[in-house]
């Protein structure tokens, strides 16, 4: 899954949290006297349910940035925009800021819906497929589709970043759009795993079981009962000892959080009630150290228990808390990790009985996700959820009035209670559906609209507001849309898929270019189409994911890279294995995998990590026929021993090339030869990308990602990339990559002004 927020400003030098804020901003209420934002979710001032947020466009040299589909999908519905005018009769000139007076206050009515599904995990052989809406109104003008030249229309494909229109006004306040996500309650599960269930903040239950399996990103979550075994110092051995280690037990039960950012890795501690413990533990370096930290612990244990064993599996559990993968972990590993508690910090085992592991995936009760269907009038716009009333009522007792209707609107301005709604998942109608106008606003009859000293007063205000309420609603909705009645906090729910990472079939087939450079000597360099194995693809995309999920190949520009170098090296997924590498100085043990598995030794070195035997006397023989190999440029000395391999490890040989049976292998060996070889660390550096020609083809290099090719190719990070091979079209691969992955004007042209996309780049349709 690939999420992006609906404007795309400059990023410069902003974090993460800091660019989606930029991005979406909501405009201060024009009720000066709460000064919460306008167009909140998932109440307005009224306490009724609203959508989603209004966002005020970003503005570049003194234009509004044009608003963005956030994601892959299909237009479902679009309404053209009613041009602006003054006469203050018309319904979308209503303005609800000057007591019902009737002046100029334009609400643009431009309406995009786009359907978007796609995949965030699997289990087994099964994707994790989810769809959901995210939803564009206030729109000034509707953009062309690309393909068509013409207004986007129902039935149009859509990619992420692609141009929807331009924001419009709202009661007459400009650059601005309502921006909303929701999903039907089959995807919410899907989502979810607990939905539609409502957990009680107030009197919080331990888990039971461990986080769901199918799909884990982000951050990872551990639940430590109270009596879980810590020490004053960093344990000395790895395995649970019924005598403990010297130190003393957990007093109070607590959640741990786990984020690996840009190598480090920072360890939150939590109190049952969500509220943070501590201060943060930072470990620098422990992401890009895992491997090492993995085989160290590992070779810690004795012989008899290193039969039961692998790095792989201790990779497992520093990485998620627990073992998701096939390689063995002794029963009774510990996690030791320094964590902070009420009373300082201390090494804890993570992995004790009776702790339970989870992650972002999981949306955890703890960090404030719930849901909401408890409405006693589930078909109108009024709030009569008593739980959501409760989560922002005055937490003071002795205020008798704190679930007053006025009270509880005033507090929709406080910060505090604004983030306690960010994660509130809430189920509500459409306020778009003009059917349902009536009967879903009729209770402000009996608030807002009645009668005062003038019957008539009442009257006028709500026929004005209906007339208003039908202007910017429709009677042709689809109907799935409707039916998608639950709906998340858009910010919340961009910002928190956009570590999923997850490329569903149709994603992943957008990362290979169109075309690629060769080297056609005597001929010069060509540009020859690029024709990937649709059917490569497919086999291997579950493995390809959970690779990438394992080895922390999770941002964008590590994704990219990794791809990047897989498209090239397997010659566009058409072969696992080294083209005519039966000839090659290093036969059989030539390139196999999606990075191309060469030699003795790395083979050796991924088969330990696996927990697969190799004895020394026979890594001995082979290390000595790899020396006369590369010597004598001959693979003799390695064929005269394929008598002496044990039948496990030829099978393992033969699974990275894609044998059946283990569809994991390339994909894992992959991932493992890109971590051993420090591949993320050569990734993540922030780099420019500049323009480059051979003959009279252009292309673009980076130099992060050059390091990364020559670590893969070579062995080394170098700035010469002339002994990298391919490389021209290794470039070419990234940067297709970053098209799809990245947001941004990256790519300069021949002035050197700085371009969204690269030239000669057109997009490969799924």
């Amino acid at each position: 899954m690939i999420i992006s927020p609906p404007f795309l400003p400059d990023r410069s030098t902003l974090t993460e949290e800091a660019w989606l804020d930029a991005a979406m901003v909501q405009p201060l209420s024009h009720l000066s006297s709460t000064r919460a934002p306008e167009g909140s979710f998932p109440l307005s001032l009224k306490l009724a349910w609203h959508n989603g947020l209004h966002i005020q466009a970003p503005q570049v040299g003194g234009s509004y940035l044009p608003v963005r589909a956030v994601a892959d999908g299909e237009v479902v519905f679009v309404h053209a925009p009613t041009p602006p005018n003054t006469d203050v009769s018309h319904a979308l000139n209503y303005n609800p800021f000057n007591n019902g007076t009737p002046s100029p206050a334009w609400t643009s009515d431009g309406f995009v819906v786009i359907r978007h599904t796609t995949e965030i995990g699997a289990t087994g052989t099964t994707p994790t497929e989810v769809t959901y809406f995210s939803a564009y109104m206030h729109l000034s003008h509707v953009a062309n589709c690309p393909k068509r030249s013409a207004p986007w229309k129902a039935g149009d494909a859509i990619y992420r970043k692609d141009e929807l229109g331009a924001p419009g006004q709202i009661y007459g306040h400009g650059g601005q759009i309502h921006f909303e996500i929701c999903c039907d309650e089959a995807n919410l599960r899907k989502f979810v795993p607990r939905a539609p269930a409502w957990v009680d903040p107030l009197a919080p239950t331990a888990p039971t079981a461990d986080g769901r399996t199918d799909s884990v990103f982000g951050s990872m979550y551990v639940y430590l009962p109270a009596g879980t075994p810590t020490s004053s110092a960093p344990p000395t051995h790895h395995l649970r000892v019924a005598s403990g280690v010297g130190g003393t037990a957990l007093q109070q039960p607590q959640w741990v959080q786990i984020t690996y950012d840009m190598g480090s890795a920072t360890l939150s501690s939590y109190a049952t009630s969500g509220e943070p413990i501590g201060a943060h533990c930072n470990v620098p370096d422990f992401e890009y150290n895992l491997y090492a930290k993995a085989t160290e612990r590992h070779n810690s244990l004795d012989a008899a228990t290193q039969a039961l064993s692998s790095p792989s599996g201790w990779y497992e559990l520093l990485r998620f808390g627990r073992n998701l993968g096939p390689d063995p972990l002794p029963a009774h590993a510990a996690h030791w990790r320094e964590i902070p508690t009420a009373t300082g910090t201390v090494w804890a085992d993570l992995n004790a009985p009776g702790t339970f592991k989870f992650s972002d995936a999981d949306f955890p009760a703890f960090r404030g996700w719930n849901c909401f269907d408890d409405d006693l009038r589930p078909t109108d716009q009024r709030c009569d959820s008593l739980r959501l009333k409760t989560l922002i009522r005055n937490p003071d007792p002795t205020d008798d009035r704190r679930m007053e209707r006025a009270k509880l609107a005033l507090r929709l301005g406080e910060p505090a209670v604004r983030t306690k709604l960010r994660r509130a998942i809430c189920r509500f109608p459409s306020e778009w559906d003009q059917n349902t106008v009536v009967e879903r606003y009729s209770w402000l009859l009996t608030e807002d609209f009645k009668p005062t000293d003038d019957d008539a007063t009442g009257a006028q205000k709500w026929e004005r507001f209906v007339n208003h309420a039908r202007a910017i609603s429709f009677t042709n909705l689809p109907e799935d849309f409707l039916k998608a009645d639950w709906r998340f906090h858009p910010r919340e729910f961009v910002g928190v898929l956009r570590a999923c990472g997850w490329l569903s079939e149709n994603e992943a087939k957008q990362l290979f270019p169109k075309t690629a450079l060769r080297d056609a000597r005597p001929r010069g360099w060509v540009n020859e189409p690029v024709t990937p194995s649709a059917g490569n693809l497919s086999a291997h995309q579950i493995q390809l994911n959970k690779t990438m999920r394992k080895y922390c190949i999770t941002t964008p520009q590590r994704m990219a890279a990794f791809w990047g170098n897989a498209m090239q090296e397997t010659e566009w997924f058409r072969l696992l294995a080294e083209r005519g590498g039966s000839s090659t100085r290093y036969a059989p043990w030539y390139g196999r995998g999606f990075l191309q598995l060469t030699w003795p030794a790395n083979y050796i070195k991924y088969a330990r990590f696996k927990g697969i035997s190799v004895s020394a006397q026979l890594e001995s023989l082979l290390t000595s026929a790899q020396q006369s190999a590369n010597n004598t440029r001959n693979s003799a000395a390695l064929r005269a021993l394929e008598g002496n391999l044990p039948a496990h490890l030829i099978a393992l040989r033969n699974a990275i090339e894609g044998s059946r049976g283990r569809p994991m292998e390339p994909s894992d060996s992959a991932g493992v030869y890109w971590t051993w070889s420090a591949a993320n660390q050569s990734a993540d550096p922030i780099a420019a990308f500049l323009r480059t020609t051979v003959d009279a083809f252009t292309y673009y290099t980076h130099s992060s990602f050059g390091n990364v090719a020559a670590t893969v190719n070579v062995g080394r990070q170098s700035t010469n990339y002339t002994s990298i091979n391919g490389v021209q079209a290794r470039f070419q691969a990234y940067t297709t990559a970053v098209m799809v992955l990245f947001e941004g004007k990256l790519f300069p042209d021949a002035q050197g002004q700085m371009q969204e996309t690269p030239d000669g780049w057109s997009r490969r349709l799924p």
